[in-house]
């Protein structure tokens, strides 16, 4: 580790002279400092942009994944770095492994185990689909949001 003592001092005494600044305006009735109305303006904007985007960001995570539980078990897995082996099944994916196994139970030489068989293909298709577009959807929309909650709201807070 690379430990810059001037940083530190400079960044202890900034912190040290806010507090000292704080402590007298609240219980010495020290005169406050004034902001510019502007300035202020754009601080609600910010914190109001924050908030919605927050809440924005949340709602897409569950229309993305509906189960609260399936949600925090990802986010669970991220944080630890960790993945499971094949993922697991969408709704759609999971409709079709049961209809493919009914299908294939009745035979492919009867109408509805053919019929069973084709649904069951076509359902595969939709639930390929549907991860693709929540893997794309992640990765275009909620990582650019939580990338600017990180870094560009951190940075104007």
């Amino acid at each position: 580790m690379d430990f810059n003592i001037k940083k530190m001092a400079s960044d202890a005494s900034g912190f040290f002279s806010r507090a000292k600044q704080y402590t007298e305006e609240t219980f010495l009735k020290a005169e406050k400092t004034e902001l510019d109305p502007h300035f202020e303006a754009l601080l609600v904007r910010a914190d109001k942009t924050e908030e919605h985007t927050r809440k924005l960001l949340g709602c897409i995570e569950s229309y993305l994944q509906p189960n609260p539980t399936v949600r925090m078990e990802e986010v669970f897995y991220e944080k630890l770095e960790l993945r499971k082996d094949g993922g697991r099944q969408n709704n759609l994916e999971h409709l079709a492994q049961a209809m493919q196994e009914a299908g294939e139970e009745f035979g492919p030489s009867t109408p509805y185990g053919s019929a069973l068989t084709k649904v069951a293909h076509t359902e595969q298709k939709l639930g390929q689909t549907e991860r693709e577009f929540v893997a794309q959807s992640a990765s275009h929309t909620l990582l650019p949001i939580r990338r600017f909650l990180e870094g560009d709201m951190r940075t104007i807070q």
